[in-house]
């Protein structure tokens, strides 16, 4: 009985074997068919001529918790959540102003979007994982990416540098956040981050 299975399951995946690589076949296909991102492919191709360049950003997030119009939502909550002491596992999407000084009317420099969740049973701390987006200025159109743990209360807080797309094309690097005021009674917080960058410029 054992080796009559033993040859069916042999049989099936050898028919699936073939089935899968039919369907890899396709995908290859339809891949070198489809026109290859060439800005992209073209910077890809001179990264040999190119040198690392470190770039300095400092800027502030408008983090609006509460008010008409907040920037911060909450999206889920786990079944502790609400008798946390640290609100383990409340999910929320942001979508934060980033202006170049402290003050909400400032110079505009982009959007902080992406999730924060408290991921810390024992102590209050968010897992971060956000896009800093610059719409405005030189680094229009470009990205960030920052993922790490946020330890909210402490002072100079770091976070890792991942990645990025434009002007910051696999960047890596490291961004210090700190809390610049945090307004109780609004629930209007003013968050400073200063982002030490390496990318690469041709």
């Amino acid at each position: 009985m054992m080796r009559l299975y033993y040859t069916m399951f042999m049989l099936v995946s050898m028919a699936m074997g073939g089935a899968y690589a039919a369907i890899d076949n396709v995908i290859q296909m339809a891949m070198s068919d489809a026109e290859n991102p060439k800005p992209v492919d073209e910077w890809f191709h001179s990264l040999d001529h190119a040198k690392e360049t470190r770039t300095k950003l400092h800027f502030y997030f408008q983090d609006v918790l509460g008010g008409d119009s907040p920037t911060v939502w909450k999206v889920a909550e786990s079944a502790v959540t609400s008798t946390s002491a640290t609100t383990f596992g409340q999910i929320s999407m942001v979508d934060d102003l980033l202006t170049a000084g402290p003050e909400p009317g400032s110079e505009v420099v982009g959007r902080a979007q992406g999730t924060i969740g408290f991921a810390d049973l024992h102590n209050t701390a968010i897992q971060m994982g956000l896009n800093i987006v610059f719409t405005e200025g030189k680094y229009k159109g470009s990205t960030i990416s920052v993922v790490g743990r946020n330890p909210i209360f402490e002072k100079d807080r770091e976070l890792p540098i991942v990645g990025g797309t434009g002007v910051f094309r696999m960047a890596r690097g490291i961004a210090v956040s700190n809390t610049h005021s945090f307004d109780v009674n609004t629930n209007y917080g003013v968050l400073e981050y200063t982002l030490y960058i390496t990318h690469y410029s041709l």
